[in-house]
């Protein structure tokens, strides 16, 4: 039986490069990692919940991961917009559903989609 939700895991060819985007580029913070610091990262914000793992798919001879969405939070979409832009991040248009959310994409180096999302 399905007791919980481990992590999401990312094979990538350019693992090291990944890994730095979501640590450096998005500020999502280390959590611990299996083998090194660019092969087996568990990124995230709460130890022992759910994470993202980037692997390094030559290491163990596996393909890429296919494109995935990632959804994070934030507290002010606008502040983050622009901290993201300093970095020199291209970023969709914001927008503002009526569901309750204030959003914007970007992708990876990957090209996987990551969405920012504020709740309203």
């Amino acid at each position: 039986m399905i007791t919980g939700y481990y992590c999401t895991n990312i094979f990538s060819e350019q693992a090291k490069e990944l890994i730095d985007f979501y640590r450096e580029v998005l500020g999502i913070p280390f959590i611990k990692t299996d083998v090194d610091e660019s092969n087996g990262v568990y990124l995230g914000f709460i130890e022992n919940a759910a994470t993202l793992c980037i692997w390094d798919c030559r290491a163990f001879n596996a393909q890429p991961t296919g494109h995935q969405s990632f959804v994070f939070q934030t507290d002010d979409l606008d502040l983050t917009m622009e901290s993201l832009r300093n970095k020199g991040v291209p970023l969709s248009e914001a927008i503002r559903y009526d569901w309750g959310t204030y959003e914007v994409r970007l992708s990876d180096i990957d090209d996987n989609e990551v969405v920012v999302v504020e709740l309203v």
